[in-house]
């Protein structure tokens, strides 16, 4: 049978999703597998990655540009139990659900793969080099839009490599997609014994101490966030963990309480202990664990500056939020702790029929060649609204410490 040009096209877009999917990207590293035997929902045509991991990504391939797809969430059963012959006819406690919805986008990205004269000139495919650049190019755009949805902020740190633009960027909402949400008032953390990012001075920086706090405040908590369940994990239940990520100059900051402690080997010797039987990326490389917190670098810091105004969430239950400022003098850096189900990541699909389409054609009169990919995605962090009527973010909180800049 012969293959049509819009089967080739489809083809070719879902190997493109395929190749950025097996890169060991932030987003990669913290999404489920697809679970054994799932399907997808044959009035939806819609799956999804297992729900224990930070990331749950979402395949609806009937929706398109400027659609929302859907995820639903249930509330824990918290009713107390009906004991000895008492009628339990009519307790019963609800299942109750909340729908939570992201939009998803098309974005589109193109290159020059050159013209004659420049593929004379060099040994390489360009044509080749362009679609493999492009697909890392998505994978880079994705991290760092998961990276501020997840924080509920951009910050000021704008090095020249850096793809998205400051949040007052007149572009910035539009390309983050689902716009970005502060961090609810129960999920908000701070250095030291400040409790709001005005009170912070320049003591409060992230320390073994601030890691305890944060433990106690998770095992503490009325609405929990739930800890990080990876199917493969043989260890999920008997030694739960949550990961926090956090700047370089966090780490350098906790690097250097630690050390001053003693803790250096034992924090080492834990994270690699807990990794025993479980080869996942999140234990590769510089990291550490304490009180079942695995603590590890993200590069691509939420850094305010001093004066920088920052929007916060208040202590109420609908969120409503407030701006505050950085205090004069300090630098402050956003760590971000992530337990199961804290963002959501969509796709729909393109005019291909997938989730990626490539576009390759001849320009300036056949002499050079252009290269584009476009894709159906949306991120957006979880959050529902609790029995109580409280809105939370469900699976991420956030830790702002002041950072030694010297």
């Amino acid at each position: 049978m012969a293959i049509t040009k819009a089967q080739a096209a489809k083809a070719f877009g879902a190997a493109l999703f395929t190749h950025t999917r097996r890169q060991t990207t932030f987003v990669n590293m913290l999404t489920g597998a697809a679970p054994q035997g799932a399907k997808a929902d044959k009035n939806k045509n819609k799956n999804q990655t297992e729900a224990g991991a930070p990331v749950v990504m979402i395949n609806d391939l009937s929706k398109g540009a400027g659609d929302e797809v859907e995820m639903d969430l249930f509330h824990n059963l918290s009713r107390r139990p009906t004991m000895g012959d008492k009628k339990i006819e009519g307790r019963g406690e609800s299942l109750d659900k909340v729908t939570f919805d992201l939009e998803i986008n098309q974005g589109r990205h193109n290159v020059d793969s050159g013209g004659r004269m420049s593929q004379q000139r060099t040994k390489h495919n360009l044509l080749q080099v362009a679609r493999t650049m492009l697909g890392n190019y998505f994978n880079d755009l994705q991290d760092e839009i998961a990276t501020y949805q997840l924080a509920g902020a951009r910050g000021d740190f704008m090095p020249e490599d850096m793809i998205l633009p400051t949040a007052d960027d007149a572009e910035f909402d539009e390309l983050v997609v689902n716009k970005l949400q502060a961090p609810t008032y129960d999920r908000h953390f701070f250095g030291g014994d400040a409790t709001g990012i005005e009170d912070l001075d320049a003591s409060d920086k992230l320390t073994l101490s601030k890691i305890d706090d944060l433990a106690l405040f998770l095992e503490e908590m009325a609405h929990p966030i739930k800890t990080i369940k990876f199917e493969a994990d043989q260890l999920k239940n008997e030694s739960p963990f949550y990961v926090l990520f956090v700047t370089p100059r966090q780490w350098s900051d906790f690097w250097a309480d630690a050390q001053a402690n003693g803790k250096i080997q034992e924090l080492m010797a834990q994270a690699l202990n807990r990794s025993s039987g479980f080869n996942h990326p999140l234990f590769k490389g510089d990291r550490v664990m304490w009180r079942n917190i695995l603590i590890r670098k993200y590069t691509k810091p939420v850094r305010f500056n001093a004066g920088s105004v920052v929007t916060v969430s208040n202590n109420d239950a609908k969120a409503s939020t407030t701006t505050k400022q950085v205090p004069a003098g300090l630098t402050v850096d956003r760590a971000i702790l992530l337990g199961g189900q804290a963002m959501a990541n969509a796709y729909g699909k393109t005019t291909s029929g997938a989730q990626f389409k490539m576009t390759s054609k001849n320009v300036d009169h056949d002499n050079g060649r252009e290269t584009s990919i476009a894709w159906m995605n949306g991120l957006k962090k979880v959050r529902f609204e609790e029995k109580n009527g409280r809105q939370n973010d469900y699976g991420v909180a956030v830790l702002d410490t002041v950072v030694s800049m010297g």
